[in-house]
């Protein structure tokens, strides 16, 4: 993903809650992928490839000056 890039996230619930949520707005996040749940040994590789339904391990910080955004 590159750099002040415009993306979509599709998710399924585990429950069967529905969500709906639409913003709009600009602020920092940061997403790193790890090698396990352990969250200690981060990829370094780019193009970083998986498998079709590989777990994937992410860790997404938020920056923002916002108290609302979570």
């Amino acid at each position: 993903m590159e750099n002040n890039s415009t993306l979509e996230v599709v998710y399924i619930a585990k429950n069967n809650i529905i969500q709906n949520t639409t913003a709009t707005g600009k602020y920092n996040v940061s997403m790193s992928f790890y090698e396990s749940d352990s969250f200690s040994k981060p990829v370094r590789q780019s193009p970083y490839y998986v498998d079709l339904n590989q777990t994937l391990f992410a860790q997404v910080t938020l920056r923002s000056a916002d108290p609302n955004l979570l």
